[in-house]
């Protein structure tokens, strides 16, 4: 009986098991106003490779901005359906520190912050990878010596990227961009995670699994695929899945199945790498944004930099999950287990209950100092002695007494200003959790501004404090909270 490859044996299908791979590759080694970059188009080199391999692949070589984005826009609508994405990069790059962008070969003198609408965003790159989580790749050929300040906000080179779940980037010199599509990432069963490793130069950044073949050896079957084999179905659900749960359940059920000895290779796969275990373990926990943010938060309180409490788990989220995998003894994968939320809610208790201990402590004696002041000078009932305390504590416990001695007819007090409805909008938007609240009023006593009781309460004396702190930093001061206004609150804590 003739027997096919296991690709070939799909492609006979009335409706294709596997979507279209898409790859992109571009180049500019030619600048108009810029110095040559050597190497630069050395990775669209790949594109006979990766169209062998089954990819449609589009390409471009030193393209003006409006070509560029042409393709990227192709790219978009390719990704859609994709099994494998896979997009090579090189040339100039520029950066703000968060943001990069790839320069293309029309781009000005002196480019800016606004003048980058023509230029490739990797941010953007980036979001359409994610649409094949674990068998999307990034390759970005860059000189590493690049590093050139162009303006107060931009700088030649790459900045920290933040990269989604499942996407692998490689950043390394232009003349070895091409080797990796070439030589790893279009060969069948090549471990491309083993070839990057053993090439110098090279940076690996987002997901990094034990092993990654973009581009398995085929496996024969004993015949075509038939549109009415029972198993199909099943086995499509298994592949929408991805999890080694799904592809046991296919095995149980269809030990026979001519797509077994895939199953069986996936789920080796899966079983060897811990990291993508770890990931679909935390994916099956369905954390809501809530729960998503109050991670963030504990990890902040606990002093790991998460880059925002925003319930989106970013570059900065997973490096602070994995710093404290690391300290406290768990796999480094960046992903959550049930067990370690708990243990990490339970720390960021413990941290809390610790502040609050010394918060009291600390205004308790604050408070001794303020009487002791008092009885020194404002307890003497002279003018030069309550000027004194209130040099001191302006807003002392004994303040509102020497501001009234030294005012003997005191104009009647304002009436309390209207409620500012659209800021206090503004801040239940933000869906501050009490665990997050008792991180804000910490934050602002330790930044001289008094809360009050550090209960998780907003009060008037919360209030107070945030108004305070918004005056202090030249912001509107309406004592409610704003995503800008925590943003600040949290940079200025850690002394940013």
């Amino acid at each position: 009986m003739r027997r096919l490859t296991i690709s070939a044996a799909f492609a006979l299908l009335a409706a294709p098991l596997f979507a279209q791979d898409a790859a992109l590759l571009m180049g500019v080694d030619r600048y108009q106003e810029f110095r040559r970059v050597a190497g630069g188009t050395d990775v669209v080199v790949g594109i006979s490779a990766l169209r062998d391999a089954g990819y449609a692949v589009s390409s471009l070589e030193n393209g003006a901005g409006g070509d560029m984005r042409r393709l990227l826009d192709r790219l978009a609508v390719d990704a859609a359906g994709a099994g494998r994405l896979v997009v090579g990069l090189s040339g100039r790059f520029v950066t703000d520190g968060r943001r990069t962008w790839l320069l293309p070969a029309d781009a000005p003198a002196q480019p800016s912050l606004f003048t980058l609408e023509n230029a490739v965003s990797i941010d953007s790159v980036l979001n359409v990878l994610a649409q094949a989580p674990g068998r999307a790749v990034l390759v970005l050929g860059v000189n590493a010596s690049d590093t050139a300040q162009i303006d107060p906000y931009l700088r030649q080179g790459i900045g920290d990227l933040d990269i989604p779940q499942g996407v692998t980037v490689f950043s390394g010199p232009p003349n070895v961009a091409d080797n990796i599509m070439v030589d790893a990432i279009a060969v069948q069963g090549r471990d491309v995670m083993q070839f990057v490793r053993n090439t110098r130069a090279v940076q690996i950044a987002g997901y990094q699994p034990g092993s990654l073949v973009m581009q398995a050896d085929p496996i024969e079957v004993a015949a075509p695929a038939r549109a009415g084999d029972p198993s199909l179905p099943f086995w499509e659900d298994a592949q929408a899945a991805n999890t080694a749960d799904a592809y046991r359940v296919f095995l149980l059920g269809h030990p026979n199945s001519q797509y077994a000895a895939e199953a069986r290779r996936r789920l080796e796969q899966i079983e060897n790498d811990p990291v993508l275990l770890a990931e679909q373990g935390e994916s099956a926990l369905n954390l809501n944004r809530d729960q998503r943010r109050a991670v963030q938060a504990n990890l902040t309180l606990l002093d790991y930099d998460t880059r925002g409490v925003d319930g989106i788990f970013g570059q900065g989220t997973r490096r602070a999950i994995r710093n404290w995998q690391q300290i406290n003894g768990f796999a480094q994968t960046s992903f959550l287990t049930t067990e370690q939320i708990n243990r990490i809610d339970a720390q960021a208790n413990r941290r809390q209950a610790e502040i609050d201990v010394a918060d009291a402590a600390a205004r308790a004696e604050a408070e001794r100092l303020d009487r002791a002041y008092w009885e020194e000078t404002g307890a003497r009932g002279t003018q030069a002695g309550y000027r004194a305390y209130l040099n001191r504590y302006p807003e002392g416990v004994f303040a509102e007494r020497a501001t009234s001695a030294l005012t003997p007819d005191p104009a009647p007090a304002p009436p309390p200003a209207a409620d500012n409805g659209q800021a206090r909008a503004q801040e239940n938007a933000l869906n501050i959790n009490p665990v997050m609240a008792r991180l804000i009023e910490s934050r602002l006593s330790q930044l001289g501004f008094d809360p009050g009781s550090v209960d998780g309460q907003f009060d008037a004396a919360t209030r107070r404090a945030i108004g305070q702190y918004q005056a202090d930093r030249s912001i509107s001061a309406t004592g409610f909270l704003t995503q800008a206004t925590l943003a600040r609150l949290l940079a200025d804590t850690f002394g940013r």
